[in-house]
């Protein structure tokens, strides 16, 4: 870099010599008003072009863009008027191609819908307008060779930055430098335009005109007007092979973006370089912004051809781009539809299959921690009973409540069940406290038409309380709940009297952890619920 950067100053200082050194010859006597306001206008656009227009700028770049756009344009006009050798046809020629290159920033603003190839080809007017110029100021005779030699290195080095976009747009990394270097290159047109204004001075050479034959004044302009014109042609390609330049499609232009099936064919290669350029509203754009749309295309089309979404991200990694696998569809749309339409559907069979295969697996988790638990009162049956695993989240506990009840009041407190040291009840519902939490625990229910047996054998702690089902509804929440915690089993619904007042009688025990079987369940609950209208909390058994 630092013999790069010495040699753009270097460069740098050479044009400012140029620029600074003013005309060599005196000015003509008599020259006509037209040279006179030209030199003041190319005076004044190379002073734009070193310092003015960003200090512009800096108040208002609307006034900065009109400004500039109206002394070239007054530019272009005197200079069309002011070469002299050349037909009227060739002059008009010159100017038309000039005013468009320059206008052509204008009409994208204003015909956002035109296409990108019609873009391109009204951009490259202003390389046409350069050598037709050049061809005058050669016929003209009083632009010595060197201003006409820096006048086709300006030309050559105008055509530098699209090319070497082209080529480095591959695997290999961007050279650091070339951008520089290239920007650098856009000395040589401030250059010729100032050497343009100070050769102005001289006369203009007629007799050149006028001794050469009529047949070669009359052959060489058309022929150097065919190249011209050819020119864009040349540099585009032909029809098949278009290659497209930075067409600077303008910010948030996906929002104007319609869904595929609503997109002309004409607008969809639009419509997939917008969606690749344009950046959402919290995000990146997809492809890179050095990137020109011509590698933007091919990009797409090689990402069409890969056929899974892993190859498709790995590829356009490699590019310097990212997007989600949605993202990427979404924009590869408008190139390939079929080839995406087939990726959703393969992604909606795999999901299919991952989610019947999580409905195995969750089957059969339940399957085996339900196996697990048995009845602890097999021989004494009830109207309404089930036993099941109980998942158990993060602190424990779980409830028994009316889960229709809309009316307001007081509830069952898994903390006061911790404080109290195993159940809350209040109105509809009862918070019960557990030993263990973040494992499955063995549960059953049941519920009787009137009180059974108490049997305190075998059980560490029973206790007995009131509840209220407005509803008819007395349950014990599924899995999952919340937090995974909740009934793995199906159990029924206790109010077996429907609305009323019921008693409840709730059984715990612990058991050791079996090494040999650490999933086993090391903690068990029984809940018996009968008719009674007493809302008394009875302690059977505390907790040993």
């Amino acid at each position: 870099m630092v013999p790069l950067l010495a040699g753009i100053c270097g460069l740098n200082a050479w044009a400012l010599w140029q620029v600074l050194r003013g005309p060599m010859l005196p000015r003509a006597e008599g020259s006509p008003r037209d040279v006179i306001w030209l030199r003041r206008l190319l005076y004044a656009g190379i002073a734009g072009d070193l310092v003015l227009w960003e200090l512009v700028e800096a108040l208002s770049g609307i006034v900065e863009y009109v400004a500039r756009l109206a002394l070239w344009t007054a530019t272009l006009i005197l200079l069309a008027r002011v070469v002299s050798g050349v037909s009227a046809r060739f002059r008009a020629i010159t100017l038309a191609l000039g005013l468009i290159g320059t206008l052509t920033p204008s009409l994208l603003f204003l015909l956002d819908d035109l296409s990108l190839r019609v873009i391109d080809l009204l951009s490259l007017a202003s390389l046409g307008w350069t050598v037709m110029t050049l061809i005058g100021q050669r016929r003209d005779g009083r632009w010595s060779g060197a201003t006409i030699g820096v006048g086709r290195i300006a030309l050559a080095s105008s055509l530098a930055f699209p090319v070497l976009g082209f080529v480095f747009q591959s695997d290999w990394p961007l050279f650091d430098g070339s951008v520089l270097a290239v920007n650098a290159l856009g000395v040589f047109t401030t250059v010729w335009l100032a050497r343009t204004a100070h050769e102005l001075a001289r006369p203009a050479d007629t007799t050149a005109a006028e001794t050469t034959p009529r047949s070669a004044t009359g052959r060489e302009p058309r022929l150097l007007v065919a190249v011209a014109l050819a020119l864009p042609l040349v540099v585009v390609g032909a029809e098949e092979g278009a290659r497209f330049g930075f067409t600077g499609l303008d910010e948030g232009c996906r929002e104007r973006i319609r869904p595929y099936a609503d997109t002309r064919p004409q607008d969809r290669r639009r419509s997939f370089l917008c969606l690749a350029r344009d950046a959402p509203h919290a995000g990146v754009a997809i492809f890179p912004g050095n990137l020109p749309e011509q590698r933007v295309l091919a990009l797409g089309e090689e990402l069409c051809a890969v056929s899974g979404a892993e190859e498709r991200q790995a590829l356009l990694r490699r590019a310097g781009g990212s997007a989600t696998t949605d993202e990427l569809g979404d924009t590869l749309e408008f190139l390939c539809p079929g080839v995406i339409a087939g990726q959703r559907a393969d992604q909606v069979r795999e999901q299919a299959r991952r989610q019947a295969e999580q409905e195995r697996e969750l089957a059969a988790w339940k399957a085996e921690a339900n196996a697990r638990c048995a009845d602890p009162w097999p021989r004494l049956r009830a109207g309404r009973q089930g036993t099941a695993a109980y998942s158990l989240f993060e602190g424990g506990g779980y409830y028994v409540f009316d889960d229709r009840d809309s009316v307001a009041g007081p509830a069952g407190d898994i903390f006061r069940a911790i404080d109290d040291g195993f159940v809350d009840a209040a109105g509809s519902s009862a918070a019960i406290n557990t030993y263990g939490e973040n494992e499955a625990m063995c549960l059953t229910v049941k519920a009787f038409g009137a009180a059974p047996p108490l049997r305190l054998k075998g059980w560490d702690k029973v206790v007995e309380v009131g509840l209220l089902s407005r509803s008819g509804r007395m349950v014990v929440p599924p899995y999952p709940e919340g937090g995974d915690s909740g009934a793995i089993g199906p159990l029924p619904n206790l109010a077996v009297d429907g609305p009323g007042r019921y008693r409840m009688r709730v059984y715990a025990r612990a058991f050791e952890w079996d090494e040999d079987d650490p999933e086993a369940p090391v903690e068990e609950h029984l809940i018996v619920v009968y008719p009674g209208r007493s809302t008394k909390k009875v302690i059977h058994r505390p907790w040993r």
